[in-house]
């Protein structure tokens, strides 16, 4: 993962007013999302398919859901200084993808 540039992207954030503490938050949930389900983020966000399985590991193996889908947003933030664009909800994206196949 690319720390600094997405520290700057979240800086940038204007939807972001807890500059110093959101920030290192968000970092650090990524850090963790790689580290604990043994993933670079960087290789993951180029592909949809595999960003959408890694999300559904976040929910189930790190329990998002109990921590209220911090560790799935960060995982999407950084997606989106990757791609350029926000994925989309895991329903969205298991409709797309079923028309697809």
């Amino acid at each position: 993962m690319r720390e600094v540039e997405f520290k700057l992207y979240l800086e940038q954030d204007n939807a972001i007013t807890s500059k110093k503490k959101s920030v290192s938050s968000k970092v650090g949930k990524a850090l963790i999302v790689e580290r604990e389900l043994s993933v670079d983020l960087d290789e993951i966000v180029k592909d949809d398919e595999k960003t959408y399985h890694l999300l559904l590991a976040v929910k189930e193996k790190l329990n998002d859901e109990l921590y209220h889908g911090v560790y799935q947003n960060s995982v999407r933030r950084y997606y989106a200084i990757v791609n350029g664009k926000e994925f989309p909800t895991l329903k969205q994206f298991e409709r797309s993808y079923k028309k697809a196949t």
